[in-house]
């Protein structure tokens, strides 16, 4: 019967590592290129996935990515939005461009009585 229990215990190990070893831990901070102060709020997603998270109160973030994805995307109102490489990296720190959206016209409409 202890063989039996430690076996298993073994199996089950050995799939916790295997579990572990597919997802990577990514972290970096996020910062505005106009003054270079960090951006809260800042949505961080993984390409084709609905897995991500936001920017904390510093524009720290920190993701844990599986092996397979490759793509992080960042995205803030405001902002232009920037896909990044992962490239085995740890640590991305990003820089977001402020982005101006012009508005071709004015309806101004009066309602009274």
């Amino acid at each position: 019967m202890k063989k039996i229990a430690l076996m298993l215990f073994g199996i089950a190990f050995i799939g916790m590592l295997t579990v572990e070893a597919q997802v990577r831990r990514v972290t970096g901070t996020v910062t505005g290129a106009d003054d270079g102060s960090p951006i809260p709020g800042v949505s961080v997603v993984i390409r084709g996935t609905t897995l991500g998270t936001v920017t904390n109160i510093d524009g720290e973030y920190t993701l844990q990515v599986p092996q397979e994805s490759n793509v992080l995307i960042f995205s803030f109102v405001g902002m232009a939005s920037q896909e990044v490489a992962i490239d085995g990296r740890t640590n991305i720190n990003v820089v977001m461009e402020s982005q101006t959206i012009g508005v071709d016209e004015v309806m101004v409409v009066a309602y009274g009585t």
